[in-house]
């Protein structure tokens, strides 16, 4: 294992949490969907997941294919297979049981619970087990049978690590840049040669910063969608300040900050009692599936929308109700307004106690 691999998965751990304390909004930012750290992700996956099925099918390793399906499958997921790339609504079930209505799997807590841990448990069986086994003949003997090539035991202290970083969870975001650090591992792993190795490292990086700038980018101009949203949106702020059971709610919680349909989920919000949100009127390609959209929450580009209370005054709450956008990602401070916000879609109302 080349001394720069080490290097690098130090120097990755060591920048992250020093990004983090200090300049922890920036940090914050760079953390979130589609930004770089997560298309490089899913990147540095799609990539291992390229090399290890290649590689298996001509050597007829059908272990080591699973491996590679397994790469493949976090890619996919990384980026909740295109759904926020081309902007379309998840199935109802995924709206109405995945903790992040996105369409992947890893987000079904009833069936998956945290990813984390199921993460944390790939990482072990990966580079703890598999290479423990070949200590013994007999480990040997079974691997070569499988199919199972198990990864050089340098790695194994970083797999280790990774799995140490997402129990201690130093800081916010933690999983986000571990999960990177694994998909560099993925890839380091199946031992490639050295220039091949930082090609492919360098190549997703560039790859990833072009994602990045595109999906800030992208749909820009959609202004029946963006009308559409502003009506919901207004809706559902007028909505919940005018029903007394939500107002009541958002006035004894000090602050939330969730999924409109996660919210209702917890009794914050009542949506089919908002007959100003599910009223609101789409015109054009937008509003076709308003109604089914709005069951869930949903903007037009398929994404949720967001509720956010922050205390003013000794009593009173600022409610926040605010859409990604036209771009699918949100930009500057979680439904904050300002020129950062770009074209994140915002509504604010003040509730006052009684």
């Amino acid at each position: 294992m080349s001394l720069l691999v080490h290097l690098a998965a130090l120097g990755w751990i060591i920048g992250m949490l020093a990004f983090a304390h200090r300049a922890p909004d920036r940090y914050a930012a760079a953390m979130q969907e589609d930004r770089v750290v997560e298309w490089w992700t899913a990147l540095l996956f799609a990539s291992a997941a390229a090399i290890r099925i290649t590689r298996a099918v001509r050597e007829r390793r059908v272990f080591d294919g699973l491996i590679g399906l397994f790469c493949l499958f976090v890619a996919g997921e990384e980026f909740s297979w295109g759904q926020r790339l081309l902007g379309f609504t998840p199935p109802v079930p995924f709206l109405a049981h995945n903790t992040q209505q996105e369409f992947n799997l890893h987000n079904f807590a009833e069936v998956f619970g945290r990813p984390k841990w199921a993460l944390a448990a790939s990482l072990i069986g990966f580079g703890v087990v598999l290479p423990a086994s070949t200590f013994t003949r007999w480990g040997r003997s079974l691997a070569d049978r499988l199919g199972a090539t198990a990864p050089p035991l340098a790695i194994t202290p970083w797999l280790i690590a990774c799995v140490a970083l997402l129990i201690v969870y130093p800081v916010e975001f933690t999983g986000e840049w571990v999960e990177c650090l694994a998909g560099f591992l993925f890839l380091a792993s199946a031992t490639l040669p050295l220039v091949r190795l930082w090609s492919i490292v360098g190549a997703t990086l560039v790859a990833a910063v072009a994602l990045t700038i595109m999906s800030a980018r992208r749909a820009g101009d959609d202004p029946q969608g963006v009308a559409c949203a502003r009506a919901e949106i207004d809706g559902l702020v007028n909505g919940a300040i005018a029903d007394s059971v939500t107002r009541d709610q958002l006035l004894q919680r000090g602050s939330i900050h969730k999924r409109v349909w996660t919210a209702a989920q917890d009794g914050y919000v009542e949506l089919v009692d908002l007959r100003s949100f599910q009223q609101a009127r789409c015109a054009g390609p937008s509003g076709t599936d308003a109604q089914a959209r709005r069951q869930y929450a949903v903007d037009p580009w398929g994404t949720a929308y967001w509720i956010k209370t922050v205390r003013s005054g000794s009593d009173d709450r600022r409610v926040l109700i605010y859409s990604f956008g036209p771009n699918r990602r949100r930009d500057g401070d979680a439904g904050e307004t300002g020129p950062s916000r770009a074209d994140d879609i915002v509504a604010e109302r003040t509730v006052s106690a009684p």
